[in-house]
């Protein structure tokens, strides 16, 4: 009933319906020890325990109390919400009943889907894409009992693989920057991208000024009703206007500036999307329920691979260039370490897993809901086993226990190209720790499961990788791991064989 209002006010004659929709991308990169669980304590982030318990206070907390995730768009990455989930019930199942709520008032969600490490897709292969999209769209059917039709993309990072995958898949729009199509577009409408055997992606284009001045200009939310009466209207198509025509305008940032990146700006989020508004003659609409009211017009191409933090496309994770401050080589580095430890990880996997699995890459998609427990073991073993034969119980059930420890190292290798290992500007900072972090935690899997050392080449791989702030190479920020039990990883080569060109701190 109220969607056929929506409608209706939207076909009124002579006005212009005027739409606008702040999206939120909620994330944090995962804090915790592989080997443990926990989140180490950060000091930066006192009187918090972390940055988790920061942001929360500061962000989700005051955001999903005051109502504001019910009037806006919203993803929530995979990893974030099931720390939120353990560590905050009731705030992560507040921001879920949000989509709930806003689907029993327009017949529409209002959550997007994310894939569930925030990796750079187009620069994964396509079955780790596919893992990543799907285990994503689990995820998401898990917490929310719906099927997702929208995905965020981490970055909004894009090539036509990973859109056709999308559609493949079920999703059937996406948000990207406008200068990730090809040609000019109006980002007052939606667009559709034809993909192959008749497929096709819908795509929001965000209003880049407007998200860039809220983003990064803390003047533009002193005062909500003066940005919905004032600064909204100065970026409306003076055309459609007069044409009457439908517009609409899409903020996204990352979801943390709401509290977190700009102290009361939650409170800015709240007045904006309860009063200011409408006050100013702004339907709020969600991508979702917009995509309703007015399907796309018009066609795009895009330009590939491109992303909504980076114009060299996507070189600012792959290979570094001038988005960042310094010399910018060793992401290249990393990026081809982490690559290399992948390849003859996946090897491995797809070997020695296929002694009980009918198909390894097939379980691997399957296995996040056995992780999860959102399955039975008896259920997954149905599904993906090799029939048993004579096989003697003692021996399946090595072999089993085998596999599952090999699907575990596949998780953590997906995990350890988590984006943020490349996004700033030096290697010696947190993100790229924590990425050695879950490689060295795969490495230990391999290492359990068949006795097999990838740490050695790995840590030669790492050489090559050298902070430029220190004098620092991969190999000694993964020397300085916090330590495990010796018997959990292969044992290492001597330090003057580890040291790169007799550089380097002391690693003994």
């Amino acid at each position: 009933m109220l969607e056929q209002q929506a409608v209706s006010e939207a076909a009124t004659p002579g006005a212009a319906p005027l739409f606008l929709c702040l999206h939120g991308h909620f994330y944090q990169p995962p804090r915790e020890d592989p080997f443990t669980g926990a989140i180490p304590a950060e000091a930066e982030a006192a009187p918090f325990a972390n940055f988790n318990e920061k942001i929360t206070a500061e962000c989700y907390r005051p955001n999903a109390e005051a109502g504001n995730f019910e009037l806006i768009s919203y993803d929530m990455g995979p990893t974030l919400a099931s720390w939120l989930a353990d560590h905050h019930p009731g705030v992560h199942q507040t921001i879920i009943e949000a989509d709930r709520q806003h689907r029993l008032r327009y017949g529409s969600g209002n959550a997007l889907a994310h894939p569930y490490h925030h990796v750079i897709l187009p620069l994964a292969n396509s079955r780790d894409k596919y893992t990543q999209i799907i285990w994503g769209l689990q995820d998401f059917r898990q917490r929310y009992g719906r099927e997702a039709v929208g995905m965020w993309l981490p970055e909004t990072a894009v090539d036509m693989e990973t859109l056709d995958l999308l559609a493949r898949c079920g999703v059937t729009f996406t948000v990207l920057a406008p200068w990730q199509a090809a040609t000019p577009v109006d980002v007052t409408e939606p667009y559709l991208v034809r993909l192959p055997a008749n497929r096709s992606m819908t795509v929001f284009f965000y209003h880049a000024p407007l998200s860039g001045a809220v983003s990064f200009d803390g003047n533009v939310t002193v005062n909500a009703d003066h940005f919905a009466s004032t600064i909204l209207p100065a970026h409306l198509v003076p055309e459609k206007l007069e044409r009457g025509e439908p517009q609409l305008i899409v903020i996204a940032t990352d979801g943390e500036l709401y509290g977190h990146h700009w102290i009361w700006r939650d409170k800015f989020l709240t007045r904006l999307v309860r009063y200011s508004a409408e006050a100013a003659g702004f339907q709020l609409c969600t991508l979702e329920h917009y995509l309703r009211l007015h399907p796309p017009r018009r066609e795009v191409t895009l330009r590939t691979p491109t992303s909504w933090s980076c114009f060299h496309g996507v070189d600012r994770w792959a290979r570094g260039c001038s988005c960042t401050e310094g010399r910018s080589d060793w992401k290249g580095a990393l990026r081809q370490a982490l690559n290399r430890l992948a390849t003859r990880g996946d090897q491995l996997f797809e070997r020695f897993a296929a002694e009980v699995l009918r198909d390894p890459w097939a379980a691997r998609n399957g296995y996040l809901a056995l992780r999860n427990s959102w399955r039975s073991p008896e259920s997954f073993w149905e599904e993906f086993a090799r029939p048993v034969g004579s096989t003697a119980k003692a021996a399946l059930a090595e072999k089993r226990r085998r596999a599952l420890l090999l699907l575990e190292a596949e998780y953590y290798l997906l995990c350890s190209f988590t984006s943020c290992a490349f996004f700033f500007e030096d290697l010696d900072r947190i993100e790229p720790r924590n990425a050695l972090a879950f490689a060295r935690r795969a490495i230990s899997l391999f290492w359990q499961a068949l006795g097999v050392d990838l740490q050695r080449d790995f840590l030669q791989d790492l050489r090559a990788a050298r902070s430029w702030r220190r004098p620092l190479s991969g190999v000694d920020l993964y020397l300085h791991l916090p330590r495990v039990p010796a018997d959990l990883l292969p044992p290492l080569s001597t330090p003057q064989e580890l040291v790169p060109n007799g550089e380097g701190e002391d690693v003994a």
